[in-house]
């Protein structure tokens, strides 16, 4: 089950990788402004995937002209009794939304097997 699991992270990031360094080859046109018209305005995205044994993080910045725009980040563990994720998401000029969750799976899955079995209620 864990080398399934690890397959599918491994494929999701490279997946991801793929998906945005894909638009990157059609880059060289993309800051040529239209003659008369407005100057082209620049912007980056910038995407950081950690793999770890027993968690990952994912985060991401945008970057536009002038300077930081925004960005988020996502962590996740795993853990003997269940699994827990926490992350970020921000904007321009500060204001910022947090969120945690912590699954205790292994003490919902005892007593699902205590009810299925008949020894106790839920």
């Amino acid at each position: 089950m864990r080398t399934r699991t690890a397959l599918l992270l491994l494929a999701l990031g490279v997946g991801l990788v793929v998906f945005t360094a894909a638009p990157s080859t059609a880059d060289h046109n993309a800051l040529v402004a239209e003659p008369g018209g407005p100057p082209a305005e620049r912007s980056s995205l910038d995407v950081d995937l950690k793999l770890g044994l027993n968690g990952f993080r994912l985060g991401a910045r945008i970057f536009g002209h002038q300077g930081y725009r925004g960005g988020a980040w996502l962590n996740g563990e795993t853990r003997p009794e269940g699994f827990s994720v926490d992350g970020r998401v921000e904007r321009e000029g500060g204001k910022a939304w947090n969120f945690k969750l912590n699954a205790d799976i292994d003490e919902a899955l005892r007593r699902a097997a205590r009810w299925w079995t008949g020894r106790t209620d839920l």
